[in-house]
């Protein structure tokens, strides 16, 4: 059943960039670790800008194609500890904003209010 609002999913999406952005710097991770993460948080930032929805700037990418994308980030944050051999204290987190990924990719309602899409419906 998909029950959150799109507006609302938005907000989380540039959150989690941010934290995802904050992750390397929070914990002193350098090399691979550093470079994954940051671009896992651009490429969070840059898919939600992109996306057709309330928060979006350039409304180009559909919201199920977002949703899906959401999926797939919620995976790589939940095996990234393991393929990564991050210390202990990063699994926690990490794990937290895979499983909100994938929760929020399966319940966010997939029409948003008052994007270009639904303009021409």
């Amino acid at each position: 059943m998909r029950f959150i609002p799109t507006i609302a999913h938005g907000l989380a999406d540039y959150i989690v960039g941010l934290i995802v952005l904050g992750l390397p710097i929070y914990f002193g991770w350098t090399g691979a670790s550093q470079v994954t993460f940051l671009a896992l948080g651009l490429l969070v930032i840059c898919y939600s800008l992109l996306t057709d929805y309330e928060l979006g700037l350039f409304r180009v990418l559909r919201i199920r194609f977002h949703l899906l994308l959401d999926a797939l980030f919620g995976i790589v944050m939940l095996v990234a500890p393991a393929l990564l051999r991050l210390p202990n204290e990063a699994h926690v987190p990490l794990y937290v904003i895979g499983v909100l990924s994938l929760f929020l990719s399966l319940t966010t309602k997939i029409r948003a209010q008052g994007t270009h899409r639904n303009a021409a419906i």
